[in-house]
């Protein structure tokens, strides 16, 4: 044993200056088989072979814990790159590194790590705890500056470097400093050399797949196209029969139904019943250059000409003569000059004045044509509330020319009056009355005419309250200008007037008149003219104000207009006249012997 050292590590053996140290004995290599690769088995203490009985003869061994060990670091990825040849473990720099003699016999020293701790992550355990020969001999000298890097493992091509019979074989050649690799207490393992192989073999087959897959893909998208250009037309042809299949079709409807299960006529059925009785009416007025303009100028200009001025409605109401009467409102066609009416089925016919009346606000035009479709009046003193009722004529004018709304008959003999201050009694209703609607026939649902729509409260705190004036009113008026011009048999006292609440000096008035008994006498009316068949010629005088008749204060002009529209041409009325005199206003009554109307008034 003592031979065998002397021969491995020098002649010099001098005792170890650790003081952990306590065997005198000269350290021997382990009887164990040696290797390059990591041993597997992560058991601390003593190799697994049974043939290292030896082991125990080292006292020092059980001690090798007492010092730091090193962390186990599987991580590191360059653990498995292993050298090809043999090759010495290198160590890092020591601040002072031993020198070595150029002995023959010891050109090295080397250092052996007790084979106590086999770990299996291929680096030599607890990397403060090795050995290192100092002056020939065993002492071991931690590190003073420096902590060892890990050591890569070291393949050695001979394994059988000391054999159980201790008989020594030739180790590799010393590395640096002397120190030869670390021996190995396990058996053998295959060099890493053939695992990197394997990865090489792995990523080629990996290589050798993904080539293929593209080939399939290639030949696959190859094929695809071919086919993709084959079906494009096909694919076209499927798009053009689906986009065929797409269409929607209009299927045939029943016609809307006329009548209903009881045999009366639907909206539909009325509306096709009349609707060529129902007439757009365009009103024109003549206009010069001068009075265009607020009536300035005096007139004599010949650049004028006829202007439309108005639209509204009518309804065809008789034949006769080779002419065809058109009822409509008085208010339309007032101002007019001349005038056209447009049938349903948009035919025009120039249009002549008959007559109109103001105070009922019914007027009638008359046309060249006959054979056109005359419509039927109901009575209006049969019309009930909540009746069905429909509204014919042009809102808006011609371009909405005979639009239909429907509504019901809200009330009967309702007091509206008329522009001249009359007042009518009207039939309200709610279906919808616009501009343009005037003048347009009010129809039942058995088709008859039972009022000429004529006006609406047009204001934003109203909504659906329109006016019609009855038919049996609008046929009487209309039969009247028909045969005469004018409403036959209806009284006037042949006067023009204004009302009081025109002046200024109104409430002054008021407040004196007030005091003569004369109370909220607000319909006074101030007389302007005096026609020279009135029988009130030189009686009255201008600017004399009616304030009561037959003893009733005018608390509005209608007290006065509905004592007239009951009285005859011929009848007899009392008026109470009040003057100015001064500072004064006096009193007196007078008597009026009514004359016949025969104006549009």
């Amino acid at each position: 044993m003592d031979d065998y050292l002397k021969e491995l590590f020098g002649e010099k053996n001098e005792e170890p200056k650790n003081e952990t140290q306590t065997s005198e004995e000269p350290f021997s290599a382990p009887e164990t088989t040696t290797a390059p690769v990591i041993p597997e088995a992560p058991k601390p203490s003593v190799p697994a072979e049974p043939e290292a009985p030896k082991a125990p003869e080292f006292p020092e061994a059980p001690k090798a814990p007492e010092f730091p060990t090193a962390p186990i670091a599987p991580e590191k990825p360059e653990a498995p790159e292993a050298p090809t040849a043999p090759t010495a473990v290198i160590y890092p720099e020591e601040p002072k590194p031993p020198v070595a003699p150029a002995e023959p016999k010891a050109p090295a020293q080397p250092s052996f790590a007790p084979p106590t701790e086999p770990v299996n992550n291929g680096f030599n355990t607890h990397e403060n705890n090795y050995y290192s020969p100092q002056t020939g001999g065993n002492t071991y000298i931690p590190p003073q500056t420096e902590q060892p890097r890990f050591i890569p493992p070291v393949y050695n091509p001979n394994p059988q470097a000391f054999n159980n019979n201790r008989n020594p074989v030739q180790p590799p050649a010393p590395g640096r400093n002397g120190i030869n690799p670390p021996v190995n207490t396990t058996q053998p393992q295959s060099p890493k050399k053939k695992s990197k192989g394997l990865i090489v073999i792995m990523v080629v087959a990996i290589i050798c797949a993904a080539v293929a897959l593209f080939g399939l893909w290639a030949s696959g998208s190859g094929s695809a196209d071919s086919k993709n250009n084959s079906s494009s037309s096909s694919s076209s042809a499927d798009d053009s029969a689906a986009k065929e299949d797409a269409q929607v079709t209009v299927g045939d409807s029943a016609d809307a139904a006329k009548t209903d299960s009881s045999g009366e006529l639907t909206v539909a059925g009325v509306v096709d019943k009349v609707k060529d009785s129902c007439v757009g009416i365009t009103v024109y007025t003549e206009q010069d250059a001068y009075s265009y303009f607020y009536n300035y100028g005096n007139g004599n200009n010949s650049s004028g000409g006829k202007t439309a001025s108005g639209e509204g409605s009518g309804v065809i109401m008789s034949e006769s003569g080779g002419k065809t009467y058109i009822m409509t409102c008085a208010h339309v066609i007032a101002d007019g000059s001349s005038f056209t009416v447009s049938l349903d089925n948009d035919k025009e016919y120039e249009a002549t004045l008959v007559g109109y009346d103001s105070q009922t606000d019914i007027g009638v035009l008359s046309i060249e044509a006959t054979g056109l479709t005359v419509a039927e009046f109901g009575d209006s003193k049969k019309v009930v509330r909540g009746e069905d009722c429909i509204a014919i004529g042009c809102p808006g004018g011609l371009t909405f020319k005979n639009s239909v709304t429907r509504g019901i008959v809200s009330g009967l003999d309702v007091p509206v009056s008329s522009s001249i201050g009359y007042s009518n009694e009207c039939i309200q209703v709610d279906a919808a009355i616009n501009p343009g609607n005037s003048g347009g026939a009010l129809f039942n649902m058995q088709g008859q005419v039972i009022g000429i729509n004529s006006s609406k409260i047009a204001s934003t705190d109203y909504e659906g309250m329109g006016f019609a004036v009855p038919s049996n009113t609008a046929v009487e008026t209309a039969n009247s200008l028909i045969k005469n011009g004018y409403v036959a048999d209806r009284a006037r006292i042949g006067i023009s007037y204004t009302t009081l609440s025109n002046y200024d000096s109104a409430q002054s008035i008021l407040s004196a008149l007030a005091q003569k008994g004369f109370e909220n006498a607000e319909g006074t009316m101030v007389i302007q003219e005096i026609e020279d068949e009135s029988d009130l010629k030189g009686k009255v005088q201008q600017y004399d104000m009616i304030v009561a008749i037959n003893g009733k204060t005018l608390t509005s002009v209608d007290v006065l207009t509905s004592v007239l529209s009951k009285s005859k041409p011929g009848d007899t009325i009392k008026l109470t006249i009040a003057r100015i005199d001064g500072n004064k206003i006096n009193t007196f009554d007078v008597k009026c012997k009514l004359i016949e109307s025969k104006r549009n008034n």
